[in-house]
């Protein structure tokens, strides 16, 4: 009975032994197997241990209890260059903007085109110009001159001002029983007008005249119009569309020569034409920025009747050519040769221009 107990307590023993050593052999590491990973540096964010239960026994049951809780870390952003950014998106203070700022390019406009065939029909605002376009018809000679101002109150309004200067005939070719030769005349005329844009291809122009010695008025009334085709062509034309007699005679401001013909009519009691209406139409060829090629024709009314009258009534038609240079931004010359009356040879004549602007 003895020896019975005494095996079975040396069984018990060897088991626990055998038991003990094979724990021993598998915890210790393999050769070659990596070392075990560090833990991560505290970052603040791990999970806080669960309390220990009033009772000793140990927290929490399972794989998961007591290990650190490890955020992920973010993905990479799917527009590494920023080509979607939002440059609206709300952003914290202090944040710099990291993203490319793109400036929208600004164009600078000329206030007044160098090329004729763009120009306006009204001057830009705060804009003077100052020309002046002498010509002459060879038989019978007759020359003139006349200054001409025009200045833009707004892009809409204009005021022009006109003068003859002087004309250059003999009073025996226009002046009934005069045999007086070929002498410089004073000019007497002188005249305001308005011109209003109504729109960016078409105005209204009114015009006064008034002759000195002695005292007539007209009243001259115009239509400009402009129409411009591509980079290269403009037709326009009824700046000059009617001239009435409101005293004595509608003074002209193309021939002084005319106007002393009325002058002396007046004297005579003579009947005087009540005025002309004229339609003309000009055209614009732009070969270059600088140089314009520009013809003019028209068909004038004379005292508003088709027929010779005793007022110097009846169709008149006249045409010009020439072209004009821009010298500088601010300057233009200009030449051209036409006919006053397509009826009468002599009427032809040269005709040259200058502008200036202010």
């Amino acid at each position: 009975m003895v020896r019975t107990m005494s095996a079975r307590r040396l069984v018990s023993v060897l088991c626990v032994v055998l038991i003990a050593s094979a724990t021993a052999v598998v915890a210790q590491p393999k050769k070659g197997a990596p070392a075990p990973a560090k833990e991560p540096a505290p970052t603040g964010m791990e999970k806080a241990p669960a309390p220990a239960p009033a009772d000793g026994s140990a927290a929490g049951s399972g794989s998961d209890a007591g290990s650190a809780v490890q955020m992920a870390e973010d993905p990479p952003p799917s527009d590494m260059e920023g080509t979607n950014e939002n440059p609206d998106a709300p952003k914290l203070v202090g944040e710099e903007k990291t993203g490319i700022s793109v400036v929208p390019s600004v164009t600078k406009k000329s206030g007044y085109p160098i090329e004729e065939v763009f120009r306006p029909i009204t001057l830009p605002a705060n804009m003077s110009e100052i020309g002046i376009a002498p010509h002459a018809q060879v038989s019978p000679y007759a020359g003139a001159d006349a200054l001409r101002a025009r200045y833009g109150i707004t892009r809409q309004v204009q005021l022009g001002l006109t003068y003859l200067l002087a004309g250059i005939f003999a009073d025996k070719d226009f002046v009934a029983g005069s045999s007086a030769g070929t002498k410089v005349h004073p000019g007497k005329a002188v005249g305001l007008d308005v011109t209003i844009l109504v729109q960016n291809w078409i105005g209204i122009k009114v015009g006064v005249p008034v002759y000195i010695d002695p005292v007539a008025v007209g009243l001259n009334l115009g239509a400009p119009l402009k129409f411009v085709f591509g980079e290269k062509f403009a037709l326009g034309g009824l700046d000059d569309l009617l001239s009435i007699k409101l005293s004595k005679f509608a003074p002209t401001f193309y021939q002084e020569a005319a106007n002393v013909q009325n002058a002396k009519l007046v004297e005579n009691n003579s009947v005087l034409s009540k005025g002309f209406l004229r339609f003309s139409a000009y055209g614009v060829y732009q070969h270059k920025p600088q140089l314009a090629i520009i013809g003019r024709l028209g068909v004038t009314m004379n005292d508003f009747s088709t027929t010779k009258s005793d007022g110097g009534g009846g169709l008149v038609t006249f045409l010009r050519a020439g072209f004009q240079y821009t010298v500088k931004k601010r300057v233009d010359l200009g030449f051209s040769l036409g006919f006053d009356d397509l009826a009468r040879a002599g009427s032809f004549g040269p005709a040259g221009l200058l502008n200036v602007r202010i």
